[in-house]
This record gives structure tokens, sequence and C-alpha cells, in this order.
């Protein structure tokens, strides 16, 4: 199901893997690998535009690119758009944040937090608004970080995002409500 260019995503996955279950958190998915394999740091590859213009999607009259979430715990993502091309991977993960880079009528090619891009089936994405801790986070009870620190989060949880506003998002991960700051997130830039 995996082949070798596929090691870097695998290493994410363990380390995400890892980190959660160092917290505790049982409901963060992952995606699944067949091989062992070392397990190095990771860390999440920001959105660039490549001078892509947004557009207006024929297919969802939505705006492409733009974010989503994955909606079940068990989403195929694939090489291609239907069901006779091969699983690339499984994610394991509901409300993991995407983004839409391409659509076809009823498909979606999505590009996840690591860079990767697979192709899959338009009901499998939701509109939840989440993202994703890129490092380890502080939530605060203002937009200030002179305020009181409601949590703390490490890389790689998945967070709802209420919204933003500047250099600040407010966030709730696990019912605890504040905001941290918009570049420690993945998920929430402008794609203009």
């Amino acid at each position: 199901m995996y082949t070798s260019q596929n090691a870097h995503f695998r290493r994410y996955v363990v380390f995400l893997t890892l980190s959660l279950c160092a917290l505790g958190s049982s409901h963060y998915g992952t995606a699944s690998a067949q091989e062992n394999f070392s397990v190095e740091p990771a860390s999440l590859t920001p959105f660039v535009h490549h001078d892509q213009n947004r557009r207006i999607s024929k297919f969802s009259s939505m705006p492409v690119p733009r974010y989503a979430s994955l909606k079940y715990n068990e989403v195929n993502g694939r090489v291609g758009p239907g069901l006779e091309y091969p699983i690339k991977w499984e994610y394991q993960r509901s409300g993991l944040p995407v983004l839409v880079i391409k659509e076809s009528k009823y498909w979606r090619k999505i590009r996840d937090p690591q860079g990767d891009e697979v192709w899959v089936h338009q009901r499998m994405l939701g509109a939840r608004r989440t993202g994703i801790t890129s490092d380890q986070i502080t939530i605060f009870q203002k937009p200030d970080t002179s305020t009181r620190a409601v949590a703390e989060a490490e890389m790689g949880v998945v967070a709802d995002i209420a919204e933003c506003e500047g250099d600040w998002c407010r966030v709730d991960i696990d019912g605890k409500r504040g905001w941290t700051s918009r570049n420690s997130i993945w998920g929430v830039d402008d794609l203009g």
C-alpha cells in the first residue's frame, strides 16, 4: 500500500501517534502504515500559493483553493479522482484540516498539513473550520500574552477555529477555549 516515496508521511504519522498517545488523546487518529521505520521530528508544510489565482469552482460553486476538514475517522486518499484508483493512504483523523486545491464533479484533490496530495470523495469533507498546531502552543484568555494562560497543546493537535483577527486565532481544543498565535496553526492563513 505504501511506497518509499511516502516514508516522510509515515514518519509524520508515527510522530503524531507517539505525541498524542503521550498526551492521552485517544480520540486523535493517525494514518495507517505497514512498515517499521524510525521516528524523526516532523514539521507542518505551510501553504504556498504558486501563483495560483483563487477561483470559484464550477463543480461546488466554492472557492479553490480553500480549507476544509475531514468529516470521518476513516478517509481513503487515492492517487486519482475515482474508486478505480489505488489508495495512497488512509487518514484516520476526523477534523484534520486539509486544503482543497482541485475539483472534479464528485472528487476533491487535497493537500494535507504535511504537503502530500491525494484525491478524496466530496462527501468525506466537511465545512468544520479546524487547524492543526504546528508547534507547542499556549492558549490565552484574550489575544494578549499578558493575559491568563488557559491551556497548552503539543504540536499536531487539531483545534476548532472560531475566528482569526490579525495575529491571533480564537480556538477550542477539547473544551479549552481562548486565543493563540495565528503563526502556530496550520490551516488559518489567508488564501486571498
